[in-house]
């Protein structure tokens, strides 16, 4: 087993979670991220905390998560961005091995919220803890049975997708399970303050059980690592992507929505040809073709014979 798959298994099979900002406001991220769990079948044990609360949804409710008596595997973080360096000290000294951090107001608002992140993520490295986010929306996890992202957790299936956006790859989600597809993982990776995609994909490469991963990205912060990963990856299963940023006026806007560089569209094609990533022109298709591909088995070669009439045959061979 790789160090990446025993880190992330603190996230993606966390046998305890505690959350930090628990609220029974049924507004706040604080009651939503417990209130999920709770519905759509996790069976671990989950501890809030809020230092003004005595019980949040029926649980005990503890000050700090240093007060919580058993073994934390994972913090979902909630509170203000100005107090997650506190909150992340806390984690490392009961012992955490990873957070999500679903509070914003970090790189994306500008440099003082960078500074911030580059604090948090500081202090996380320190305690060797493993940061989904900051500025996102949680995670599905087949393996885990754990949901925080959705009202309902999605069908269990062989698709992992990660998303860049959480309120665009929820969406994309929720369709997804409208149509009858499953999910093996979803995952709204935020700013990627520590976690890359490319962590995520290396971390998939390894599950038996994911037969394609969908990405909606925005940028790569490591260009090389990114390429790296993907090509090991492809040897055992398809990627299929679908980006953000592609135009000027988009590109800009991503640096507002997760702290993202779009780059260069022309290198980055290039990168997608060479690499052999299925990219794709509109979102939905990322599922259609992942599914196809699970459930068609590749050609030995690059020899392919179209059968048809008319159109249907031009258009396959467009393809």
């Amino acid at each position: 087993m790789t160090d990446i798959v025993k880190q992330l298994d603190y996230i993606f099979k966390p046998r305890s979670v505690a959350v930090i900002g628990a609220s029974d406001n049924v507004s706040k991220w604080g009651f939503l991220v417990i209130d999920r769990p709770l519905r759509t079948g996790y069976t671990g044990p989950i501890y809030p905390v809020n230092p003004q609360s005595d019980t949040i949804l029926g649980l005990h409710s503890y000050h700090s998560v240093k007060d919580i008596p058993g073994p934390v595997d994972l913090a979902v973080i909630t509170v203000q961005a100005s107090h997650v360096p506190v909150i992340m000290q806390q984690c490392i000294d009961k012992g955490v091995k990873g957070a999500i951090l679903i509070s914003a107001g970090f790189a994306e608002v500008g440099e003082e919220g960078r500074k911030l992140e580059e604090k948090v993520l500081d202090i996380a490295r320190s305690g060797g803890i493993r940061c989904v986010g900051p500025n996102c929306m949680g995670i599905w996890s087949s393996a885990g049975q754990f949901n925080n992202a959705f009202y309902k957790a999605p069908r269990d299936g062989e698709i992992a997708f990660i998303s860049q956006s959480g309120t665009f790859g929820g969406y994309m989600a929720e369709i997804a399970y409208a149509k009858g597809y499953g999910l093996r993982m979803f995952v709204s990776i935020g700013n990627q303050m520590d976690l890359t995609i490319s962590d995520y994909i290396e971390y998939l490469t390894y599950d038996e059980k994911t037969k394609a991963i969908i990405l909606y990205m925005e940028g790569v912060k490591d260009g090389r690592r990114f390429f790296n990963v993907c090509r090991e990856a492809l040897k055992k299963k398809p990627i299929i992507l679908y980006k953000g940023g592609s135009s000027p006026a988009g590109a800009r806007a991503t640096m507002s929505h997760t702290a993202s560089i779009a780059g260069s569209e022309t290198v980055f094609q290039n990168v997608c040809s060479q690499l052999g990533l299925i990219r794709t022109e509109e979102s939905f298709q990322t599922f259609d073709m992942a599914t196809a591909l699970i459930n068609q088995p590749l050609p030995p070669g690059r020899r392919i014979a179209v059968l048809g009439t008319g159109g249907q045959s031009v258009v396959a061979i467009d393809a």
